[in-house]
């Protein structure tokens, strides 16, 4: 019901994900300061959250999210994928996930999907953020979710339903680094506007208020 793409870029973590279904950002989608990690078919938040938090912990990403599936009894039906800041990968596609399923791991990415319109899709979606190198992470990651859907997606139907990004950037944060889509006709291109949108109204709205902080991540939290 899912694809995305999670990637480590320069200290930069990200995920895009877009579905046939609502709301996939509340419950895909997850980063923090040392990686990404993204969990769909049937997806499982809870491991998810569970992953990040090893991550922020220091646990290697494959150690984290393999460790979680060891546990689950549903583990056929999952497919969870992910890096860390190391630049090192996972990508588990559960024997029982409906076809067309996969996944492929690349420098620094891992691209997964399932209920694909075309097998084409995963190596669409590496292809296209390997081409956009030098682009910053989010618009890399956009493009390589717009490729995917141009090459089949989601083949319950033409379009997306719902999408999401999310990106840490330890440096320069933006209102354009955490979006949601969650119901469109044609959610990719929505959160494409948006976030056109975030980045041109969102840096305005920054200069105006410079004393804003939306540091979704903060080395420590007061209490």
């Amino acid at each position: 019901m899912t694809f995305s793409i999670c990637a480590t870029v320069d200290g930069r973590h990200g995920v895009v994900v877009a579905t046939k279904a609502i709301a996939v950002g509340s419950t895909a989608p997850f980063v923090c300061r040392r990686g990404a990690v993204c969990t769909q078919a049937t997806t499982s938040t809870p491991l998810g959250v569970r992953a990040i938090r090893a991550l922020e912990a220091g646990t290697p990403v494959e150690y984290a999210v393999e460790s979680q599936l060891a546990d689950d009894p549903h583990a056929t039906v999952r497919q969870v994928h992910g890096v860390d800041a190391g630049g090192d990968t996972v990508a588990v596609t559960g024997s029982e996930c409906v076809p067309v399923a996969g996944d492929l791991e690349g420098e620094g990415y891992t691209v997964a999907g399932n209920m694909l319109g075309s097998a084409d899709v995963l190596a669409t979606v590496a292809d296209a953020f390997e081409a956009s190198s030098g682009s910053p992470l989010d618009r890399r990651l956009l493009d390589a979710l717009r490729a995917g859907e141009d090459a089949g997606g989601d083949k319950r139907g033409e379009h997306a339903q719902s999408a999401a990004l999310c990106v840490f950037d330890p440096d320069e944060p933006r209102l354009a680094h955490d979006l949601r889509v969650d119901e469109h006709d044609d959610a990719i291109a929505e959160l494409e506007r948006i976030h056109d949108l975030a980045t041109t109204a969102g840096n305005e709205w920054e200069e105006a208020y410079s004393r804003a902080d939306v540091q979704r991540y903060p080395e420590r939290i007061s209490q």
